[in-house]
């Protein structure tokens, strides 16, 4: 892969609570015509503008284990209520108790909930997960399934995440360029063999423009992007351009949560986020609510500790 090609100019582009608990993002106005897509994406909180905060989701924590280092994640299995963000889960299921709590889920919420695969780890490093996903296609086969992946076991498992009719796929994708990647994930586990620095990173975006292109027509996609601001602030255009290249259909830029080996980073201020949100071109539908949820997280998002109920 050529990154030259997709590493050219690029320049960078207040939280509040509904009565029952919901955050918003900063009020930022996103051109019209993609918000006008959002009638033709599923009806997925995590895609789709118009569902989040009314459609329930599960996420099942069947996968611990992880293929490569990220400098902002740090994976905790702790029963403590106080961890969030992704990577965080106060247990880790075997598939047969993911599916267990699942169905238990769905008789809350309803057949229109989304039951995904986030982590702890990442779900493609994990065997257990297509265990999981299989049982699902036996037990409940009109649920919309979901998985969350840094796209680097995409291509060997695109075909059967195909066969397995996942609805929607989101994959991570920090840069174009392999020594920006390589600040924001310094290492990838290949065969075995840990990679570090650019190397890395040329493996790590080469597999994932491979996987997109080969689940591309077969699931909605998202593309989810760490903004980190004094590392990969001039590659969200190129990273834009990826997506559209690859026919995906979201963008979702992520604020960094400064941790682990990026915990003195500084995540971008307002204005920044703001200028993101101008950059993404029309044919790329823009979701501005994300909340970086757990790896173990239920129910409505900024309703799980409420008793709203879904109003779909």
């Amino acid at each position: 892969m050529n990154t030259s090609s997709l590493s050219s100019a690029c320049s960078f582009s207040g939280v509040a609570l509904d009565s029952c608990g919901t955050q918003h993002a900063p009020h930022c106005t996103a051109p019209l015509a993609q918000k006008a897509e959002s009638a033709q994406l599923p009806f997925h909180p995590c895609f789709n503008e118009k569902a989040h905060g009314r459609i329930a989701r599960i996420h099942v924590p069947i996968a611990p284990r992880c293929n490569l280092a990220c400098g902002y994640c740090e994976r905790v299995i702790s029963p403590s209520p106080d961890l969030t963000g992704p990577g965080s889960a106060s247990e880790v299921l075997s598939p047969e108790q993911g599916i267990e709590r699942t169905m238990k889920f769905l008789q809350q919420y309803g057949d229109k909930s989304i039951v995904g695969i986030a982590g702890p780890g990442d779900p493609l490093a994990n065997p257990e997960t297509m265990t999981f996903l299989e049982r699902m296609q036996e037990e409940a086969p009109h649920i919309a399934t979901c998985l969350c992946t840094n796209g680097l076991a995409l291509p060997q498992y695109a075909e059967k995440l195909i066969e397995l009719s996942i609805n929607t796929l989101t994959v991570t994708v920090n840069g174009v360029t392999p020594s920006v990647i390589a600040q924001m994930q310094p290492r990838v586990l290949d065969s075995g063999t840990w990679l570090t620095g650019e190397e890395a990173g040329h493996l790590l975006i080469s597999r994932q423009m491979e996987g997109l292109r080969k689940v591309a027509g077969h699931m909605t996609l998202k593309i989810n992007m760490v903004i980190a601001p004094e590392i990969n602030m001039s590659e969200v255009e190129a990273v834009m351009q990826l997506a559209v290249d690859s026919k995906v259909q979201v963008f979702n830029p992520m604020p960094l949560i400064p941790r682990h080996a990026l915990r003195f980073t500084r995540k971008p201020t307002h204005d920044e986020i703001k200028h993101i949100y101008s950059l993404c071109p029309p044919s790329l539908s823009l979701f501005t609510k994300c909340k970086q949820c757990r790896a173990d997280a239920a129910g409505i998002h900024g309703k799980e500790h409420s008793k709203c109920p879904t109003i779909v």
